[in-house]
């Protein structure tokens, strides 16, 4: 509790000191570049949120880390019938009819399938009934996994920060299921990112769709700082994933401050400072970036594909992350052809320091846009 409110009075001086008064409207942002100017409240924290449950530490996986909470929209309440768990999946026996395939419908199919070997026919029968699990316990909602940042070696999903941006987007529609990751430098990378992976794929379980009510074509990411990377390598390996059902794809990206170039591009006289060089090596597990084949496996900027969801990203242009990183990534997102919003933010606000009430209201109409 203390660790909260240190986090969360150490983002709002961050704004104050800022001393701006905002003058970017609050309309939606489209696929376009945009320079605004932050205002000086944190808008997410100032607000008080009525009837958005919090279902805490839901397990994703064994490991003490491995644990989300679930920010509800006022108007939903998880289904008792159904409780998700971060051990294998296994849909019940009611949400499954018995499959009907072809070969059933037509004397002539069922000759042909007939003739055909036990194991394409049970192979068929097992794509059948996942089809129809799939279909009868997909939800209605879109829904947003939250990664929180701390130069990927500290940071919790239950400061009051990340928890009121929670909060906020279960306000607006979304039921966000805020992840907590294996940190570093006990679990250098990959441990963070597996473990997001890890939380995506229970986010897909047919088990969770039914009991959080979540669409599984409506499935966001969003992240700040060293979350805003772990989102964007979330969506830029998106089509590597195996773990879950083929069409069960991330469809939008808020990526605020997240470095996307981890590699000696970042040690440059524009780049990073010694101190967050370091930080980035024990999170690469690393001693020296020119022996280091994981700074380009978790820099983003090298794994887009024309296959990347839509992103919104947001920087300050004088924060500690620098501006470069977000306008290059933007960049090679474009040259394949992704939708980008790129918001610059002027001043120093790293991260969701950004969320002033148009920012906030910017992110919201993005995923609106791009989930539906």
């Amino acid at each position: 509790m203390r660790s909260g409110r240190r986090t969360l009075l150490a983002l709002v001086a961050a704004v104050v000191a800022l001393g701006v008064v905002s003058s970017c409207s609050s309309d939606p942002v489209g696929d376009e570049n945009r320079t605004v100017t932050a205002g000086p409240v944190i808008y997410p924290l100032s607000l008080r949120y009525h009837g958005i449950d919090v279902v805490a530490d839901v397990p994703y996986g064994s490991d003490a880390l491995q644990r989300l909470d679930v920010c509800l929209p006022a108007d939903s309440a998880p289904d008792a019938t159904a409780t998700p768990s971060g051990g294998p999946t296994v849909a019940p026996s009611s949400s499954a009819p018995p499959a009907t395939s072809a070969a059933a419908a037509s004397p002539a199919a069922s000759s042909s399938a007939a003739a055909s070997s036990p194991a394409a026919s049970s192979s068929r029968a097992a794509a059948d009934t996942a089809a129809a699990a799939a279909a009868s316990t997909n939800g209605t909602r879109p829904a947003v996994l939250m990664i929180h940042g701390g130069s990927w070696s500290h940071g919790d999903k239950a400061t009051a920060a990340y928890r009121s941006v929670c909060k906020y987007l279960a306000s607006q529609g979304f039921v966000t299921f805020n992840v907590d990751y294996r940190l570093a430098p006990t679990d250098p990378f990959p441990a963070g990112l597996d473990d997001v992976r890890r939380a995506l794929d229970f986010v897909f379980r047919p088990t969770t769709l039914s009991t959080y009510d979540v669409d599984r074509e409506r499935v966001g990411v969003f992240g700040g700082s060293a979350g805003g990377n772990l989102a964007a390598m979330l969506a830029v390996t998106d089509h590597e994933s195996t773990a879950y059902a083929e069409g069960d794809r991330i469809r939008a990206v808020v990526d605020l401050s997240g470095p996307t170039n981890l590699t000696t591009r970042s040690t440059r006289a524009d780049g990073v400072s010694a101190a967050f060089q370091r930080k980035q090596l024990l999170y690469l597990g690393c001693r020296t970036y020119t022996n280091c084949p994981a700074a380009t496996r978790a820099s983003p900027e090298y794994h887009v594909t024309d296959d990347t969801a839509p992103f919104f990203i947001g920087h300050s242009t004088d924060e500690f992350i620098p501006l470069w990183e977000s306008q290059e990534f933007a960049e090679t997102l474009r040259k394949h052809d992704v939708p980008v919003t790129f918001v610059a933010v002027e001043g120093t606000a790293h991260s969701i320091a950004q969320l002033d009430q148009a920012m906030s209201g910017r992110v919201v109409a993005f995923l609106h846009r791009r989930l539906g």
